[in-house]
């Protein structure tokens, strides 16, 4: 299973256009988020950015994976979310 976090990372990192960029957003150092984007990478069998030029830019499996990697962010929260409110003693609908 990919861990949540190498998902924010790869979003943030396709939304923000740059591994340096991302890495504001997200409180984390460059190589972080490198690291992070690597990892994943290795972990599916998968090239997600083409680093070819000043920035990175999707390939075309990053660009297939990016709208699953947000659904699996969203769906995450919501669940985290739902938890939170049950914990919590309130209803949930």
């Amino acid at each position: 299973m990919v861990s949540h976090d190498l998902l924010i990372t790869f979003t943030t990192a396709a939304e923000t256009g740059s591994f340096s960029a991302a890495s504001r957003v997200l409180g984390r150092r460059q190589s972080t988020v490198s690291a992070n984007i690597a990892k994943l990478e290795d972990t599916l069998g998968i090239t997600l950015f083409d680093r070819v030029g000043e920035y990175p830019s999707l390939t075309e499996s990053g660009v297939h994976l990016y709208d699953s990697a947000k659904l699996v962010i969203e769906s995450n929260e919501r669940f985290t979310n739902t938890v939170a409110l049950l914990l919590e003693g309130h209803p949930v609908n």
